[in-house]
């Protein structure tokens, strides 16, 4: 047996599951994190202001959080930018993943966008259906420029 391979059988037995399920939420489009709503460059907004992605209840327990998928080029031209994951009841969301990127084209130059998967190990446990949540920061001042990313989550189908 491999490295790889018994470094992902350990996995699977620390979460009391061999066969897991890999899912992107939500389904079709992602949802938009139009602002960073801060008043300076790089300045996450309150904890307050994180926005949904995943409405409580719709994961399902247990489950492991996995990384995201993000949409290029929705910042404005030339952006250092910081989105932060967060699982918790609106306005009571706790960060617990940051992913950084960076963004060199205009938005407004359609024919480039493309995604681009982070994958997080280890993954974090996420106890119960909780609401998961983001919220970004910006090298560039505020505006109404932002990201539409996707959370990739690993679902237990059997024990």
């Amino acid at each position: 047996m491999g490295l790889v391979q018994e470094v992902q059988q350990t996995f699977l037995a620390l979460v009391q599951s061999t066969n897991v399920r890999r899912v992107v939420i939500p389904a079709g489009a992602p949802i938009a994190i139009v602002s960073d709503g801060a008043a300076a460059a790089n300045v996450y907004p309150a904890a307050n202001l994180h926005v949904t992605i995943v409405a409580a209840g719709v994961i399902t327990d247990p489950s492991w959080f996995g990384g995201v998928t993000i949409l290029t080029n929705d910042l404005e031209a030339a952006a250092f930018a910081d989105l932060a994951i967060g699982f918790g009841p609106d306005g009571a969301g706790i960060d617990r993943a940051e992913f950084a990127y960076y963004n060199e084209i205009a938005a407004a130059a359609a024919s480039n966008l493309f995604t681009i998967e982070y994958p997080l190990f280890p993954y974090i446990r996420v106890a119960g259906s909780l609401r998961v949540s983001g919220r970004i920061r910006k090298s560039s001042a505020a505006s109404a420029k932002g990201i539409t990313p996707k959370v990739i989550f690993y679902t237990a189908i059997g024990t």
